[in-house]
């Protein structure tokens, strides 16, 4: 199973230790979505060592452990003759949905509903950062993910120049470039090779590319604009994830695998402020524009209050609020889809809005040891409710 939602979870836990000293952090998260839904647990260790004032390494892992249920189209009878019951299990190879298609089948055997999945992820990541004379910045990363259907390899590069001997304005250029590969179970499945019924591994990869400009504007505040592009080219569907193609009610359907375009290209921007109320109480706000050619159009607003107590205590209070339109090729209902080449009833390339309530609390125990613990809850149009939980300690040495 693709656990992009725990890639993603595992990026908020990176990015609270982001720093340039030497320390150790571990950090667990749990996601739980209502309904049964999907679950993740990822435990992740990150080691953070200066070399000297110009070189610093870091090292990361995370360990994903995702179960659950996705909701999508199925065959209820062919479901039944597999498990003798009203779900089964997706253990990534043998894309267990694929069995649950087939065209020309009964109408009334045609249900939407919850099929079960789990899967588990290692990824691990280094990170070298070189600073020179001037105190530039050029950052060299690598990354590499497994489960058990998808495969990642990623390498990055960052360059960050001081605009000025004040070092109060800053130029940042950044690429990366992802290639995937993603097992594929070929059942009635129009990317590979249908007849046979084994599995093929599909790939995709995706290129990245962003610039930022970064500004000290007094002593309480500073704020970043930054401007991305994106290229996705391969095999960009879901393979557990189906459709129904000429549905007549009362006679027959056909349910396949879903099928998206072979490329995507997006872009965007994203602009940050920060500003100091008082010495102890600080506002973090950003805004990111998103768009592609498959006609999502995202907009975020993001904002943070922290406060401090004494030298012990960090609190934080945040919202999140996310908007995006749907798909051009998404369709929630029955009877749409007959002989069109891109067709995908997958809720999360649907038109929706989402607002995430946040609330965390850093106390440092000694001078050298701190302890975080974090509870986010999410709320989705289209019915989705989640809550992150994360919990850790850093230890300088």
């Amino acid at each position: 199973m693709q656990l992009r939602v725990s890639i993603a979870a595992a990026t908020i836990i990176i990015s609270m230790t982001l720093e340039a000293e030497d320390y150790v952090s571990v950090q667990y998260l749990q996601y739980d979505e209502t309904l049964n839904r999907t679950s993740v647990s990822a435990p992740s260790l990150m080691i953070n060592k200066d070399f000297g004032i110009d070189y610093t390494l870091n090292a990361n892992i995370v360990l994903d452990s995702v179960s659950g249920a996705s909701e999508t189209y199925y065959d209820g009878e062919s479901l039944d003759s597999v498990s003798g019951a009203s779900e089964t299990s997706n253990d990534g190879a043998s894309g267990a949905s694929a069995f649950l298609r087939g065209k020309g089948l009964n109408a009334k055997d045609v249900e939407y509903g919850n099929i079960k999945y789990s899967d588990k992820r290692a990824a691990g990541g280094l990170s070298f950062t070189k600073r020179f004379a001037n105190r530039d910045e050029l950052i060299v990363g690598a990354n590499y993910s497994t489960e058990s259907d998808f495969y990642s390899k990623e390498v990055s590069a960052e360059y960050m120049h001081w605009l000025g001997s004040s070092k109060n304005s800053s130029l940042s250029f950044g690429l990366s470039y992802q290639k995937n590969e993603i097992l594929v179970s070929c059942k009635e499945n129009s990317a590979c090779d249908a007849q046979s019924g084994a599995s093929e591994k599909m790939k995709a990869d995706v290129l990245n590319v962003q610039a930022s400009y970064f500004q000290n504007i007094d002593t309480k505040s500073y704020a970043k604009v930054s401007l991305f592009y994106i290229a996705d080219s391969g095999y960009l569907s879901n393979p557990y994830l189906n459709v129904i193609r000429n549905y007549k009610r009362g006679a027959t359907a056909d349910v396949l695998a879903e099928v998206r375009p072979d490329a995507r290209v997006a872009y965007g921007t994203m602009f940050k402020y920060a500003y100091a109320l008082r010495n102890d109480l600080s506002l973090h706000l950003s805004y990111r524009y998103y768009s592609d050619d498959w006609e999502i159009a995202s907009h975020t607003v993001d904002s943070d209050l922290y406060y401090e107590l004494g030298d012990e205590w960090i609190f934080k209070l945040g919202l999140r609020y996310y908007t995006q339109s749907g798909a051009s090729f998404y369709n929630g209902t029955i009877d749409y889809f007959t002989d069109e080449t891109y067709a995908s009833s997958d809720q999360r390339l649907s038109k929706f809005d989402a607002i995430t309530y946040k609330t965390s609390v850093n106390y440092t125990i000694a001078k050298d040891l701190s302890l975080n613990l974090g509870v986010s809850n999410y709320y989705q149009s289209t019915g989705i409710q989640a809550t992150y939980f994360t919990t850790g300690f850093r230890y300088n040495f």
